[in-house]
């Protein structure tokens, strides 16, 4: 494990995983959930996407390069993972000595999936070639290797090893299916902190058909579940979501279909995304995230490393907002989304059902 200095953010990439699913409600997928184990979950019944922290050596290393070679990838199609946004990259996913960082953390957001649900998202030299970039991207296999409980232990104790697992089996990581979905930061008055990019990637099996393996140190148990599941469980306290994945949950409550979502994440994933890091305040009730475009968002995010206190109930504080993009929490599991604010990057807005009007709270 990389060594940072306290305070410093680190580099993760966490993987939203949709698979088909037959089903009478409103959604013909649904999402893969992790609960976290005690020991690594710092709220009771912690549910997040599989994910990690980056390792700037293997992740970024120029072995990948030349494996991607020896199959016959083309500059052009490395360059695929890469935006040319309008707003600056974040900077945790700029630069790359021997490839871009958008390649790298693709690469540890398929490893700590493998490592923790044990899931190896790949395509073959055919699926390459056969590959049509207008429609798509190469074809998903999800190969499930001989020893794969043996393959999941070697690679979460060196990451080195998940070359070393697509090299056994002559297959590639499918970089090119994962698309970016958006960027968190945690916040600044944060004990831990990371810089985030969420990928989403869709996979044409049905649930029913993808065999897990959970890594039992690091993962309790998962779940495929509707994002509209998955927010009332949340608000029910049947699990407890990160407040910025309730949020992205919110916004994937409007694609009810599976064609719905591949078409979306994969034309919006061209703009890329900015990163948003959440700011919070306390007033007489509950506490509050802000977000950009928030009219109390501030011009320097990152240096408010303590909450804000305000006076006055939230009530008050809320009958006065104009302009707003924000979460209240007056639990875990009792929070209200409200914004008014367009969304940036060509993304959705909340659902309706679930964005509240502050005047109405």
């Amino acid at each position: 494990m990389t060594n940072t200095k306290p305070g410093t953010y680190r580099s993760s990439a966490s993987l939203i995983i949709a698979a088909k699913e037959d089903s009478l409600g409103d959604y013909d997928y649904r999402l893969l959930l992790i609960k976290r184990t005690e020991g690594t979950s710092y709220a009771l019944n912690h549910c997040v996407f599989p994910g990690g922290v980056f390792d700037p050596i293997e992740d970024l290393s120029a072995k990948w390069l030349t494996f991607f070679k020896s199959f016959g990838v083309t500059d052009g199609q490395l360059k695929m993972c890469s935006h040319n946004q309008d707003s600056p990259r974040p900077e945790f996913l700029s630069g790359g000595d021997h490839f871009s960082k958008d390649i790298a953390l693709r690469l540890t957001a398929l490893r700590e999936t493998f490592e923790e649900v044990g899931i190896l998202i790949c395509t073959e030299q055919e699926h390459l070639r056969k590959w049509d970039s207008k429609s798509g991207y190469p074809r998903t296999l999800l190969l499930e290797p001989s020893e794969r409980s043996q393959w999941q232990h070697r690679v979460h104790n060196d990451a080195s090893q998940f070359l070393e697992l697509f090299r056994h089996h002559k297959v590639l990581p499918n970089i090119w299916s994962l698309q970016e979905w958006s960027i968190w930061r945690t916040a600044a008055t944060a004990n831990r902190k990371y810089d985030t990019v969420y990928y989403i990637t869709m996979l044409d099996e049905h649930t029913k058909n993808i065999n897990l393996l959970l890594e039992p140190h690091e993962v309790a148990s998962a779940h495929w579940i509707s994002p509209t599941e998955a927010w009332s469980s949340s608000q029910k306290g049947i699990i407890w979501l990160p407040f910025m994945l309730l949020y992205d949950i919110a916004r994937l409550m409007n694609l009810c279909s599976f064609k719905e979502l591949f078409n979306f994440s994969r034309q919006r994933s061209y703009k890329g995304s900015r990163m948003v890091q959440p700011v919070y305040y306390r007033c007489d009730d509950c506490m509050f995230g802000v977000l950009p475009g928030d009219e109390l968002y501030p011009e320097e995010p990152g240096a408010c490393t303590q909450t804000i206190i305000l006076s006055g109930s939230v009530d008050a504080i809320h009958g006065k907002a104009k302009q707003y993009n924000r979460y209240i929490v007056y639990d875990f599991h009792n929070v209200v989304l409200a914004s008014n604010v367009p969304p940036s990057d060509g993304h959705l807005p909340l659902q309706s059902l679930v964005n509240n009007k502050l005047a109405k709270l």
